[in-house]
């Protein structure tokens, strides 16, 4: 097993510690354009499950952005120990599901983890196979290293993780520029830019900028239509989003995304979820509407935001499904955290 104490001894910010026992994802903020700029990295932006994976000699726990143990769901993901040398380690990372291009694709990585109902989970497939690509080092060995900067945690990062079919260092480049134009000739969702000297915070900052080709939102279901002609179950979701007073405000409905499996699958959630009380504050601009308590999140795929007009706030244009999130908080859903930024 590789040594790297005396490397963490030089690493300036390395604390030596106990390990934390929970971590909180650090997050970005959104820009709309990409850009260079010396004094920052680029990655590619992964589209699956944000998982930080505790080491602890032979033995893996995976836990998600909302502190969720979820090692039971990837058991092929429990021999990680095997591929990183360290006796204790805390890894960010995301768990994917490649398709046969080998791009990440949330649609596959919602049939791997299929749907909960009734406190269980329906329709999932085992077939899917998934892939934990690490990008960051937050504790090694007895050092915490909240604050060393980015640049070093992944060097160290780099060094003790061995890449294979479970496992993959999700490396870093210099041009963010080139890295997006070949991340939209590959249909990849966008890339995350990061300044080199950031530490590692546990919250949404401006050291963590993401840049969308694709354009996505992940929104809180607060309602469903009724179906027309010969669909079954459900026209549409009703959405919104949380503005900064706390209020659930509409923003679409999204009717497409679904094929009849997933039609029946999400009704059956929604249907449990159904309620007399309209969640949203505000109008809603939809018909024949059965409100549900806002506790589902959907992630939606569009293609721009309309302007606001003396009709209603801003809406989302040809909203799409992709799949539920049930790794994140619907009060996590806020306009701000899709507002865009200005790039440094």
């Amino acid at each position: 097993m590789l040594s790297v104490s005396p490397v963490l001894k030089d690493l300036k910010g390395a604390v030596k510690r106990p390990p934390p026992t929970q971590i909180t994802p650090m997050l970005a903020l959104s820009i709309e354009k990409p850009f260079n700029n010396p004094d920052w990295l680029y990655e590619i932006k992964w589209d699956g499950y944000r998982a930080v994976s505790f080491i602890e000699s032979d033995k893996v726990r995976l836990v998600s952005r909302n502190h969720n143990d979820f090692t039971a769901q990837y058991p092929e993901l429990q021999v990680l120990p095997n591929f990183v040398k360290a006796k204790t380690a805390i890894l960010d990372g995301e768990v994917v599901a490649l398709d046969e291009k080998g791009r990440a694709s949330f649609s596959l990585m919602q049939q791997r983890t299929g749907i909960r109902k009734h406190g269980r989970r329906v329709a999932a497939r085992s077939d899917v196979p998934v892939v934990y690509y690490v990008f960051d080092l937050i504790y090694l060995d007895g050092y915490d290293l909240h604050r060393v900067s980015l640049e070093d945690r992944k060097k160290v990062l780099s060094q003790i993780v061995t890449s294979n079919e479970i496992v993959r260092y999700s490396d870093h480049f210099d041009d963010g520029l080139a890295l997006f134009n070949v991340a939209k000739q590959q249909g990849l969702e966008g890339i995350i830019a990061k300044r080199r000297g950031s530490c590692y915070e546990e919250h949404r900052s401006r050291e963590w900028l993401k840049i969308k080709i694709t354009q996505t939102v992940d929104c809180v279901i607060g309602g469903y239509t009724d179906p027309e002609g010969a669909r079954q179950y459900f026209g549409s979701m009703v959405l919104g989003l949380y503005n900064k007073k706390g209020q659930l405000i509409h923003v679409g409905q999204a009717g497409t995304g679904f094929n009849q499996a997933t039609l029946k699958q999400i009704f059956d959630v929604l249907k449990e979820l159904e309620t007399n009380r309209n969640p949203f504050h505000g109008p809603v601009d939809a018909k024949n509407v059965h409100w549900v308590k806002p506790e589902k999140v959907a992630e939606i795929k569009f293609s721009e935001w309309t302007h606001e007009t003396s009709e209603g706030g801003v809406k989302l244009r040809a909203p799409v499904f992709l799949g539920l999130r049930e790794d994140k908080k619907p009060k996590e859903c806020t306009f701000e955290e899709q507002a865009p930024t200005e790039a440094p």
